[in-house]
Protein backbone atom coordinates (compact mmCIF):
# COMPACT_ATOMS: atom_id res chain seq x y z
CA UNK A 1 0.00 0.00 0.00
CA UNK A 2 1.42 3.38 -0.99
CA UNK A 3 1.66 6.35 1.39
CA UNK A 4 -1.16 8.05 -0.52
CA UNK A 5 -3.41 5.03 -0.07
CA UNK A 6 -2.55 4.92 3.63
CA UNK A 7 -3.50 8.59 3.91
CA UNK A 8 -6.84 7.96 2.22
CA UNK A 9 -7.55 5.16 4.71
CA UNK A 10 -6.47 7.34 7.65
CA UNK A 11 -8.58 10.30 6.49
CA UNK A 12 -11.58 8.02 6.05
CA UNK A 13 -11.10 6.75 9.60
CA UNK A 14 -10.80 10.33 10.90
CA UNK A 15 -14.01 11.34 9.12
CA UNK A 16 -15.83 8.33 10.55
CA UNK A 17 -14.52 9.21 14.02
CA UNK A 18 -15.99 12.72 13.68
CA UNK A 19 -19.32 11.24 12.62
CA UNK A 20 -19.29 8.82 15.55
CA UNK A 21 -18.40 11.62 17.96
CA UNK A 22 -21.27 13.76 16.67
CA UNK A 23 -23.64 10.84 17.09
CA UNK A 24 -22.39 10.31 20.65
CA UNK A 25 -22.98 13.98 21.47
CA UNK A 26 -26.51 13.85 20.12
CA UNK A 27 -27.42 10.70 22.07
CA UNK A 28 -25.55 11.29 25.34
CA UNK A 29 -28.82 11.95 27.22
CA UNK A 30 -29.90 8.36 26.55
CA UNK A 31 -26.76 6.82 27.98
CA UNK A 32 -26.63 4.39 30.90
CA UNK A 33 -26.73 6.55 34.03
CA UNK A 34 -25.12 3.80 36.10
CA UNK A 35 -21.75 4.52 34.47
CA UNK A 36 -19.09 5.93 36.83
CA UNK A 37 -18.72 9.70 36.63
CA UNK A 38 -15.74 11.99 37.07
CA UNK A 39 -16.79 14.67 39.53
CA UNK A 40 -13.92 17.16 39.14
CA UNK A 41 -15.36 19.63 36.64
CA UNK A 42 -12.23 21.79 36.62
CA UNK A 43 -10.16 18.85 35.40
CA UNK A 44 -12.65 17.93 32.69
CA UNK A 45 -12.92 21.50 31.38
CA UNK A 46 -9.13 21.92 31.43
CA UNK A 47 -8.63 18.68 29.50
CA UNK A 48 -11.31 19.72 27.03
CA UNK A 49 -9.62 23.08 26.43
CA UNK A 50 -6.25 21.39 25.91
CA UNK A 51 -7.65 18.91 23.41
CA UNK A 52 -9.42 21.65 21.44
CA UNK A 53 -6.16 23.60 21.32
CA UNK A 54 -4.40 20.49 20.00
CA UNK A 55 -7.06 20.16 17.29
CA UNK A 56 -6.25 23.74 16.24
CA UNK A 57 -2.50 23.12 16.03
CA UNK A 58 -2.80 19.72 14.40
CA UNK A 59 -5.24 20.93 11.73
CA UNK A 60 -2.70 23.63 10.87
CA UNK A 61 -0.03 20.98 10.40
CA UNK A 62 -2.41 18.95 8.25
CA UNK A 63 -3.02 21.94 5.97
CA UNK A 64 0.74 22.34 5.52
CA UNK A 65 1.67 18.71 4.84
CA UNK A 66 -1.31 18.04 2.55
CA UNK A 67 -1.10 21.28 0.57
CA UNK A 68 -2.68 20.29 -2.77
CA UNK A 69 0.20 21.63 -4.86
CA UNK A 70 2.80 19.55 -3.00
CA UNK A 71 1.31 17.01 -0.54
CA UNK A 72 3.69 15.06 1.72
CA UNK A 73 1.68 11.93 2.40
CA UNK A 74 4.19 10.15 4.61
CA UNK A 75 4.46 13.16 6.95
CA UNK A 76 0.69 13.54 7.18
CA UNK A 77 -0.03 10.06 8.56
CA UNK A 78 0.93 10.76 12.22
CA UNK A 79 -0.88 14.09 12.03
CA UNK A 80 -4.11 12.41 10.96
CA UNK A 81 -3.72 9.79 13.69
CA UNK A 82 -3.34 12.57 16.27
CA UNK A 83 -6.47 14.35 15.00
CA UNK A 84 -8.45 11.15 15.33
CA UNK A 85 -7.14 10.61 18.87
CA UNK A 86 -7.94 14.17 19.98
CA UNK A 87 -11.45 13.94 18.53
CA UNK A 88 -12.16 10.80 20.55
CA UNK A 89 -10.71 12.48 23.64
CA UNK A 90 -13.03 15.47 23.36
CA UNK A 91 -16.05 13.22 22.96
CA UNK A 92 -14.94 11.31 26.05
CA UNK A 93 -14.70 14.53 28.11
CA UNK A 94 -18.28 15.44 27.21
CA UNK A 95 -19.36 11.89 28.01
CA UNK A 96 -17.98 12.23 31.55
CA UNK A 97 -20.25 15.15 32.42
CA UNK A 98 -23.26 14.45 34.61
CA UNK A 99 -26.24 16.85 34.40
CA UNK A 100 -27.20 16.21 38.02
CA UNK A 101 -23.70 17.00 39.22
CA UNK A 102 -22.25 19.43 36.69
CA UNK A 103 -25.43 21.01 35.32
CA UNK A 104 -27.60 20.46 32.25
CA UNK A 105 -27.13 24.03 30.99
CA UNK A 106 -23.34 23.70 30.99
CA UNK A 107 -23.56 20.42 29.10
CA UNK A 108 -25.85 21.93 26.46
CA UNK A 109 -23.45 24.83 25.93
CA UNK A 110 -20.51 22.43 25.61
CA UNK A 111 -22.46 20.21 23.21
CA UNK A 112 -23.25 23.24 21.05
CA UNK A 113 -19.63 24.44 20.89
CA UNK A 114 -18.09 21.01 20.37
CA UNK A 115 -20.66 19.95 17.76
CA UNK A 116 -19.74 22.96 15.62
CA UNK A 117 -16.04 22.11 15.96
CA UNK A 118 -16.56 18.45 15.02
CA UNK A 119 -18.63 19.39 11.97
CA UNK A 120 -15.96 21.85 10.81
CA UNK A 121 -13.20 19.30 11.43
CA UNK A 122 -15.06 16.67 9.45
CA UNK A 123 -15.41 19.16 6.58
CA UNK A 124 -11.64 19.76 6.65
CA UNK A 125 -10.89 16.04 6.63
CA UNK A 126 -13.40 15.40 3.85
CA UNK A 127 -11.85 18.16 1.75
CA UNK A 128 -8.40 16.57 1.96
CA UNK A 129 -9.93 13.16 1.32
CA UNK A 130 -11.54 14.46 -1.89
CA UNK A 131 -8.29 16.09 -2.98
CA UNK A 132 -6.32 12.88 -2.41
CA UNK A 133 -8.87 10.79 -4.27
CA UNK A 134 -8.97 13.07 -7.32
CA UNK A 135 -5.23 13.26 -7.90
CA UNK A 136 -2.68 16.03 -8.43
CA UNK A 137 -4.56 17.67 -11.33
CA UNK A 138 -7.05 19.12 -8.83
CA UNK A 139 -4.24 21.27 -7.42
CA UNK A 140 -4.49 23.49 -10.48
CA UNK A 141 -8.22 23.99 -9.95
CA UNK A 142 -9.68 26.92 -7.97
CA UNK A 143 -11.49 24.44 -5.73
CA UNK A 144 -8.12 23.41 -4.32
CA UNK A 145 -8.21 26.55 -2.18
CA UNK A 146 -11.26 25.16 -0.40
CA UNK A 147 -8.99 23.51 2.16
CA UNK A 148 -7.83 26.95 3.31
CA UNK A 149 -11.41 28.14 3.79
CA UNK A 150 -12.40 24.99 5.68
CA UNK A 151 -9.34 25.15 7.91
CA UNK A 152 -9.94 28.84 8.60
CA UNK A 153 -13.53 28.12 9.62
CA UNK A 154 -12.34 25.44 12.03
CA UNK A 155 -9.76 27.82 13.52
CA UNK A 156 -12.37 30.55 14.00
CA UNK A 157 -14.71 28.17 15.84
CA UNK A 158 -11.93 26.96 18.12
CA UNK A 159 -10.80 30.53 18.86
CA UNK A 160 -14.36 31.44 19.73
CA UNK A 161 -14.82 28.37 21.92
CA UNK A 162 -11.66 29.13 23.88
CA UNK A 163 -12.47 32.85 24.21
CA UNK A 164 -14.35 34.66 27.00
CA UNK A 165 -17.70 34.10 25.27
CA UNK A 166 -17.00 30.47 24.42
CA UNK A 167 -17.05 27.40 26.62
CA UNK A 168 -18.31 28.29 30.14
CA UNK A 169 -16.20 27.25 33.11
CA UNK A 170 -19.18 25.98 35.12
CA UNK A 171 -22.97 25.73 35.17
CA UNK A 172 -23.62 29.09 36.84
CA UNK A 173 -21.57 30.81 34.10
CA UNK A 174 -23.60 29.05 31.42
CA UNK A 175 -26.86 30.01 33.11
CA UNK A 176 -25.81 33.65 33.49
CA UNK A 177 -25.06 33.82 29.77
CA UNK A 178 -28.43 32.40 28.78
CA UNK A 179 -30.18 34.57 31.38
CA UNK A 180 -28.66 37.71 29.85
CA UNK A 181 -29.91 36.65 26.43
CA UNK A 182 -33.43 36.22 27.80
CA UNK A 183 -33.23 39.60 29.55
CA UNK A 184 -32.32 41.35 26.30
CA UNK A 185 -35.33 39.74 24.60
CA UNK A 186 -37.63 40.75 27.48
CA UNK A 187 -36.44 44.34 27.18
CA UNK A 188 -37.20 44.20 23.45
CA UNK A 189 -40.76 43.09 24.21
CA UNK A 190 -41.20 45.93 26.69
CA UNK A 191 -39.87 48.39 24.11
CA UNK A 192 -42.30 46.99 21.53
CA UNK A 193 -45.28 47.71 23.79
CA UNK A 194 -43.95 51.22 24.48
CA UNK A 195 -43.87 51.87 20.75
CA UNK A 196 -47.46 50.63 20.43
CA UNK A 197 -48.56 53.08 23.09
CA UNK A 198 -46.63 55.96 21.54
CA UNK A 199 -48.19 55.20 18.18
CA UNK A 200 -51.69 55.10 19.64
CA UNK A 201 -51.25 58.37 21.52
CA UNK A 202 -49.71 60.12 18.53
CA UNK A 203 -46.01 60.28 17.78
CA UNK A 204 -43.88 63.03 16.36
CA UNK A 205 -42.56 60.54 13.82
CA UNK A 206 -45.94 59.77 12.25
CA UNK A 207 -45.03 61.58 9.02
CA UNK A 208 -41.55 60.09 8.65
CA UNK A 209 -41.09 58.03 5.48
CA UNK A 210 -39.64 54.72 6.62
CA UNK A 211 -39.97 52.99 3.25
CA UNK A 212 -42.70 50.56 4.26
CA UNK A 213 -45.39 52.43 2.31
CA UNK A 214 -43.64 51.64 -0.97
CA UNK A 215 -43.95 47.92 -0.20
CA UNK A 216 -47.61 48.18 0.70
CA UNK A 217 -46.82 47.53 4.36
CA UNK A 218 -47.16 51.03 5.69
CA UNK A 219 -49.41 52.32 8.44
CA UNK A 220 -53.06 51.82 7.51
CA UNK A 221 -54.10 54.67 9.75
CA UNK A 222 -55.87 52.40 12.25
CA UNK A 223 -55.02 53.08 15.87
CA UNK A 224 -55.96 51.64 19.22
CA UNK A 225 -59.23 52.84 20.70
CA UNK A 226 -59.57 53.75 24.37
CA UNK A 227 -60.03 50.21 25.66
CA UNK A 228 -57.21 48.81 23.54
CA UNK A 229 -54.86 51.56 24.69
CA UNK A 230 -55.79 50.87 28.32
CA UNK A 231 -54.97 47.19 27.91
CA UNK A 232 -51.67 48.02 26.26
CA UNK A 233 -50.72 50.33 29.14
CA UNK A 234 -51.76 47.69 31.64
CA UNK A 235 -49.62 45.07 29.90
CA UNK A 236 -46.72 47.54 29.76
CA UNK A 237 -46.91 47.97 33.53
CA UNK A 238 -46.89 44.21 34.04
CA UNK A 239 -43.97 43.63 31.67
CA UNK A 240 -42.01 46.46 33.25
CA UNK A 241 -42.29 44.67 36.60
CA UNK A 242 -41.46 41.22 35.22
CA UNK A 243 -38.45 42.60 33.34
CA UNK A 244 -37.22 44.30 36.49
CA UNK A 245 -37.79 41.07 38.43
CA UNK A 246 -35.80 39.12 35.86
CA UNK A 247 -32.94 41.62 36.09
CA UNK A 248 -32.84 41.54 39.89
CA UNK A 249 -32.68 37.74 39.91
CA UNK A 250 -29.60 37.96 37.69
CA UNK A 251 -27.91 40.63 39.79
CA UNK A 252 -28.79 39.37 43.28
CA UNK A 253 -29.18 35.60 43.00
CA UNK A 254 -27.13 34.42 40.02
CA UNK A 255 -23.80 35.78 41.16
CA UNK A 256 -20.69 34.47 39.41
CA UNK A 257 -19.06 34.32 42.86
CA UNK A 258 -21.71 32.72 45.12
CA UNK A 259 -21.58 33.75 48.76
CA UNK A 260 -22.45 31.66 51.84
CA UNK A 261 -24.44 29.48 52.28
CA UNK A 262 -23.35 28.70 48.72
CA UNK A 263 -25.10 28.27 45.37
CA UNK A 264 -28.20 26.09 45.01
CA UNK A 265 -27.83 22.66 43.36
CA UNK A 266 -27.37 22.55 39.59
CA UNK A 267 -30.80 20.97 39.16
CA UNK A 268 -32.44 23.97 40.84
CA UNK A 269 -30.48 26.45 38.73
CA UNK A 270 -31.34 24.59 35.53
CA UNK A 271 -35.01 24.60 36.51
CA UNK A 272 -34.82 28.34 37.18
CA UNK A 273 -33.44 28.95 33.69
CA UNK A 274 -36.34 26.99 32.21
CA UNK A 275 -38.68 29.39 34.01
CA UNK A 276 -36.79 32.27 32.41
CA UNK A 277 -37.31 30.77 28.94
CA UNK A 278 -40.99 30.22 29.74
CA UNK A 279 -41.33 33.83 30.92
CA UNK A 280 -39.85 35.07 27.65
CA UNK A 281 -42.19 32.91 25.57
CA UNK A 282 -45.26 33.99 27.58
CA UNK A 283 -44.26 37.66 27.30
CA UNK A 284 -43.92 37.36 23.52
CA UNK A 285 -47.39 35.83 23.24
CA UNK A 286 -48.89 38.54 25.41
CA UNK A 287 -47.29 41.30 23.35
CA UNK A 288 -48.53 39.69 20.13
CA UNK A 289 -52.09 39.71 21.49
CA UNK A 290 -52.01 43.51 21.75
CA UNK A 291 -51.95 44.19 18.03
CA UNK A 292 -55.24 45.58 16.74
CA UNK A 293 -57.91 44.54 16.46
CA UNK A 294 -57.47 43.16 19.98
CA UNK A 295 -59.38 40.21 21.35
CA UNK A 296 -59.88 40.72 25.12
CA UNK A 297 -60.34 36.98 25.62
CA UNK A 298 -56.96 36.27 24.02
CA UNK A 299 -55.26 38.95 26.11
CA UNK A 300 -56.80 37.47 29.25
CA UNK A 301 -55.63 33.98 28.24
CA UNK A 302 -52.05 35.13 27.64
CA UNK A 303 -52.06 37.20 30.83
CA UNK A 304 -53.11 34.17 32.83
CA UNK A 305 -50.35 32.15 31.17
CA UNK A 306 -47.80 34.81 32.10
CA UNK A 307 -49.08 34.95 35.66
CA UNK A 308 -48.80 31.19 35.93
CA UNK A 309 -45.13 31.42 34.93
CA UNK A 310 -44.56 34.16 37.51
CA UNK A 311 -46.10 32.01 40.24
CA UNK A 312 -43.83 29.13 39.23
CA UNK A 313 -40.84 31.44 39.30
CA UNK A 314 -41.73 32.55 42.82
CA UNK A 315 -41.74 28.92 43.95
CA UNK A 316 -38.36 28.33 42.31
CA UNK A 317 -36.81 31.24 44.22
CA UNK A 318 -37.59 29.69 47.61
CA UNK A 319 -34.39 27.69 47.47
CA UNK A 320 -32.39 30.92 47.53
CA UNK A 321 -33.99 31.98 50.81
CA UNK A 322 -33.70 29.22 53.43
CA UNK A 323 -35.02 29.58 56.96
CA UNK A 324 -33.80 32.93 58.27
CA UNK A 325 -33.03 31.81 61.81
CA UNK A 326 -30.81 28.90 60.78
CA UNK A 327 -29.16 31.07 58.15
CA UNK A 328 -28.24 33.68 60.74
CA UNK A 329 -26.47 31.01 62.79
CA UNK A 330 -24.51 29.80 59.76
CA UNK A 331 -23.45 33.28 58.73
CA UNK A 332 -22.43 34.26 62.23
CA UNK A 333 -19.87 31.47 62.18
CA UNK A 334 -18.67 32.30 58.68
CA UNK A 335 -18.38 36.06 58.94
CA UNK A 336 -14.88 37.48 58.82
CA UNK A 337 -14.07 40.82 60.36
CA UNK A 338 -13.52 43.39 57.67
CA UNK A 339 -15.08 41.25 54.91
CA UNK A 340 -17.64 43.63 53.51
CA UNK A 341 -18.57 41.26 50.67
CA UNK A 342 -20.03 38.61 52.99
CA UNK A 343 -23.84 38.67 53.02
CA UNK A 344 -25.63 39.51 56.22
CA UNK A 345 -28.96 38.13 57.45
CA UNK A 346 -30.45 41.60 57.05
CA UNK A 347 -29.31 41.72 53.40
CA UNK A 348 -30.85 38.33 52.63
CA UNK A 349 -34.03 39.30 54.46
CA UNK A 350 -34.21 42.57 52.53
CA UNK A 351 -33.72 40.71 49.23
CA UNK A 352 -36.50 38.27 50.07
CA UNK A 353 -38.80 41.12 51.02
CA UNK A 354 -38.11 42.91 47.74
CA UNK A 355 -38.89 39.82 45.67
CA UNK A 356 -42.05 39.10 47.66
CA UNK A 357 -43.26 42.68 47.13
CA UNK A 358 -42.44 42.52 43.42
CA UNK A 359 -44.34 39.27 42.93
CA UNK A 360 -47.28 40.74 44.83
CA UNK A 361 -47.21 43.87 42.68
CA UNK A 362 -47.21 41.80 39.48
CA UNK A 363 -50.30 39.96 40.69
CA UNK A 364 -52.09 43.20 41.56
CA UNK A 365 -51.16 44.90 38.30
CA UNK A 366 -52.39 41.90 36.34
CA UNK A 367 -55.76 41.85 38.11
CA UNK A 368 -57.61 43.78 35.41
CA UNK A 369 -56.09 41.77 32.59
CA UNK A 370 -57.06 38.39 34.04
CA UNK A 371 -60.52 39.45 35.17
CA UNK A 372 -63.37 37.84 33.17
CA UNK A 373 -64.98 41.28 32.97
CA UNK A 374 -62.16 43.63 31.95
CA UNK A 375 -62.54 47.22 33.05
CA UNK A 376 -60.35 50.06 31.86
CA UNK A 377 -58.36 51.95 34.49
CA UNK A 378 -59.95 55.21 35.69
CA UNK A 379 -59.34 58.19 33.44
CA UNK A 380 -59.11 56.22 30.20
CA UNK A 381 -61.91 56.64 27.72
CA UNK A 382 -63.96 53.68 26.56
CA UNK A 383 -65.66 53.13 23.26
CA UNK A 384 -69.49 53.02 23.31
CA UNK A 385 -70.93 49.57 23.80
Amino acid sequence: MTDKQKVIVALTSASETCTAALSALASRNQRNKSEPQTSDLAVIVKDLDSLISLIYNTSTKLALVLKPSSPTYSASLPVIVDLTKYTSGIAHCIHLLNPDLHGATLIKELQHEVTAIFEALRAVVQTFLNLAARGPSIARNDSAEEYLVRTGTLHDLITQARGPNGIPKDNISAIRRRWKQDRAALEDSLREVSEMIDGAEGSENDDVDDGWDELGLGDTGAKMDGDELARAKNVHSVLRLTTLLHKRIFLDLLSSTPTPPGPPPSLALDALLLQSHALLAASDELVSSLYIPQNPATIRKESLALLDIINGLQLQLRIFFPDTSSLEQQLSGLSIEGDKSAPTPSKLTADKKWFDLCFDQVTKTSANLVSPMYKSPPGVGQKPR
